[in-house]
Order: structure tokens, then sequence, then C-alpha cells
């Protein structure tokens, strides 16, 4: 979501507040990482997010009782439920205590609406739901008794951690979980805008991997809309996002898993088909831009001479010191804090309207991640008119996301491999030697007509 869409609402949008992160997140001494709920707005005006909480787009519906989901059993659930959640007098639901049912009921609204809000804000346009051939509206259910959670066709139902036993974790509800209902949502926004391979013999090896990148990239983006994250990763980093990659400080940096990710240094070579882990490169490069672009803007406004920008832009493994490169960023944070923020927001929302611009120009038909390189570079064009263009390669570059070798991109063409070869043959006998010579055609019409 802009900065300026989010000023916006918060004078027209109707407030809740969320957890950014897992309440049972605890800092090294033991203390709660985000003790406190967050206020949040969601774009629909007080009054039209009514009880349930329920929308235009999306409801909430507390079954009582719910099995999960599966092929014998789909959407709409019409069995026993609890009451909807009611508005304050105001229309916002910004009064409901952290510890009630009521509450889990309504993060899980005001979770996926924002990140719908943000993500929509980035296409410029409404999503239109993939399943919209048979539900007009997301099915949302919060709190059913099982040990994990589930997106499907027009629903989320979400239930609780696990105990290292196994059992249900009843102080672990996946619905108050961020980071989790963005991914989720994320999925959703990719079958909307991609679709879905339709050739039986496309494997998907990729598109499976860009699957799980796209909702890491959901979550992460949608995870730094709170400033309370983003000043969390900044005093962890003072800015120095690229290099802490080689460190093992990743662990200090966010307790978001996403965020954790994103902080990967992983090749094509490292990864297998396994869509999860063959997420990771593309996660990785695509942060690495945003990465980038964030400390050109440093750069820009003089905040870190370029000097430092390309040691700290060096990959792990090289002979730069990097505690010196850690201690020259703290150096030039000191102070700047804000500015530094504006950067990286202003970053953010780039990477979100780059991502935005590219999933709505894919063709998930034996997509590779080489296509999602081209489609990001022309989405750069109609976004900077190619500003960011040698940042992009060079991230995917390192990252190993190229053409495969067997690819027909990679074949090269001669002469002779055209048809186009003038080379004069032998003159046959009592033949004219002076008879032009003209390119054999290599199909003949009929083989053309066929």
């Amino acid at each position: 979501m802009s900065l300026a869409l989010d000023r916006r609402l918060a004078d027209t949008g109707t407030r809740f507040r969320i957890f950014p992160q897992p309440r049972f997140l605890t800092a090294a001494d033991g203390s709660p990482l985000f003790g406190e709920p967050e206020t949040v707005v969601v774009a629909p005006p007080p009054g039209a997010v009514g009880s349930g909480p329920a929308d235009d787009r999306m409801f909430v519906v507390d079954a009582v009782g719910k099995l999960p989901y599966s092929q014998f059993f789909r959407p709409p659930f019409t069995g026993d439920r609890r009451p909807p959640v009611q508005p304050g007098p105001d229309g916002h639901f910004d009064h409901l205590d952290p510890d009630s049912r009521e509450f889990s009921a309504a993060t899980m609204y005001a979770t996926v609406r924002r990140v719908l809000d943000i993500w929509e804000d980035y296409f410029g346009r409404q999503v239109q739901w993939h399943f919209e051939s048979d539900f007009a509206r997301l099915e949302l259910i919060p709190l059913i008794e099982w040990n994990n959670a589930q997106s499907g066709y027009g629903f989320l139902e979400f239930g609780f951690g696990r105990t290292e036993t196994g059992t249900i974790d009843h102080t672990r509800p996946f619905c108050e979980n961020f980071d989790v209902l963005s991914h989720e949502l994320g999925h959703s926004i990719v079958f909307a805008e991609v679709g879905i391979p339709a050739g039986p013999f496309d494997e998907g090896v990729d598109y499976g991997g860009m699957h799980e990148s796209a909702g890491d990239l959901v979550a992460i983006v949608a995870s730094l809309h709170f400033h309370s994250v983003v000043d969390m990763l900044l005093t962890n980093t003072q800015g120095n996002l690229l290099t802490i990659n080689g460190l093992d400080r990743v662990g200090e940096l966010s307790d978001s898993r996403q965020i954790r990710i994103a902080f990967n240094a992983l090749r094509m070579s490292d990864v297998g088909p396994e869509p999860h882990n063959r997420s990771l490169p593309l996660t990785g490069a695509l942060f690495d831009t945003m990465v980038e672009v964030f400390q050109h803007d440093l750069v820009t406004k003089k905040l870190i001479p370029e000097d430092l920008r390309l040691r700290s832009t060096n990959l792990p493994g090289t002979a730069h010191d990097l505690d010196r490169i850690q201690a020259d960023f703290a150096d030039a944070y000191r102070g700047n804090e804000e500015a530094f923020k504006e950067s990286l927001l202003r970053a953010r929302d780039y990477l979100g309207r780059l991502l935005a611009t590219t999933w709505a120009a894919l063709s998930p038909d034996f997509l590779t991640y080489h296509g999602v390189l081209r489609a990001l570079l022309d989405a750069d064009r109609v976004l900077t008119r190619g500003a960011n263009a040698a940042i992009i390669r060079s991230c995917f570059a390192w990252r190993e996301i190229a053409p495969v070798p067997t690819s027909m991109l990679m074949r090269q063409h001669t002469l002779t491999s055209c048809g186009l070869d003038a080379t004069p043959a032998p003159a046959a006998a009592g033949g004219d030697r002076h008879a032009p010579m003209v390119p054999l055609p290599r199909r003949s019409h009929q083989n053309l007509r066929r």
C-alpha cells in the first residue's frame, strides 16, 4: 500500500487491532517482542464492515464443531456457528479484548482485509477472486479444533499450533499469525492473477516455486507496513540489509518467518524441485532487489557513500571486513533513522508495484524463473523506464536464475541451420555457371499446409 493511501485510510477506514507477529514470541530476556496489538485501518469505511466481521469481499464464520474441509466437504458452511462479532457504536472494532475469542475472529478478518487492501493498491484495481464463478465472497473460519490450517477454493480455515507431542496448542491460534494468513492469501492472489498451468504435460516445477515465493513476498511486503516491524529491522541492522546475509544474525532481525526466509544466500544450484525449497533463490533475488533499490536511494540522498554501498553489496565469503561495514552503517544510521526508514518504505512500495505488474503479465503455462525475470524487467520499464534494470539483472544473475542450458533460447543459429547458406555449389556439367544461387526452402508448401 502506498504511503499516500495509508495516510488517507487513517481518516476514512475502519479500525481494528492486530498483533504484527504472534504474541508468544519473546526477546532474549524473555519479554514479549509484540506484547500489545497495533491499530490497523482497513479500506471499507465504518458501517461498511458489518457483524461477523463481514463486508462485500469476505466474511467470518465462527463455526461450532466443524471438521476441516476436504474433497467430500466443501464450502459454504451451513452448520452451527457462534454469534457474529459486533462493531462498536462508532462502527470500529478496536474495542475488543485481546484475550477474547471475538478478538481472534476479528483479527482474521482484519489481517486478510488489510493485506488485500495493500495488494489491490499495488495492482491499482480490485483483485477478482479465482473462485468467483461459484462464490462472491471469501469464507473465513478462524478457530476450529485442529492442529493445522489450510486455504482452499473459496475459503481460509485455521486451527491452532501444535505442542511438542503433536496435540493442539490453544495458546497459538493460527488466525492471529499475520505471516501465515498473509502467505495463504498470497496463494489466492496468484491464482487470481496468474492462473494455473493448462497443459497436462506441464510439470510446473518453477510454477510451484513461484507460488511459494509469491506467498512469502506478499507476507514480507505486508509485514513491512507495521512500523514496529520496520523499526525493529532497521534498529538491528542500521540499514545493512545485504551483508547481514553472511552473518549468523538472521535470528536477531525479526521473528517473522518470511523475513528470515528472505535473508538467504541460496542459488539455483543449491535447491531441488520441492516448491518451498525451490522458492528460496527467487525470494532472495527479489528481496535483494528491494534492498539494492533502498541503498541506491540512501546514496542519492547522501545518507551513505557510494563506497559503502559497493562494499555492502559484495556477497558472503568475500574478503571485505564485515565488521567494518556494519560499523560504517551504524555511524550513517545514527541521527538519520527517519530518513533511512522513509527510503526503505519507498523501496517496499517499489517492490510491491513491481510484483503486481509482473504477476498480472505472467502466463502460468510452462512458466520458468527466467520468464519471471523477463517479466520483471518489462514491469520495471513500465514503472521506472528501466531505471532499476541493472539491479534486477545483477541480483538474479548471482542467484543463477537464467535460461537452462537446454533451452531453445540458448541455441545458436547459423546461416546453414536457417536455410540461408548461399555458398555456390559446383555447377553441373553443361550448366549455367552464372545462374544465381537461390536458397532452397526448408519445407515444401505441401508440408506447410499439413
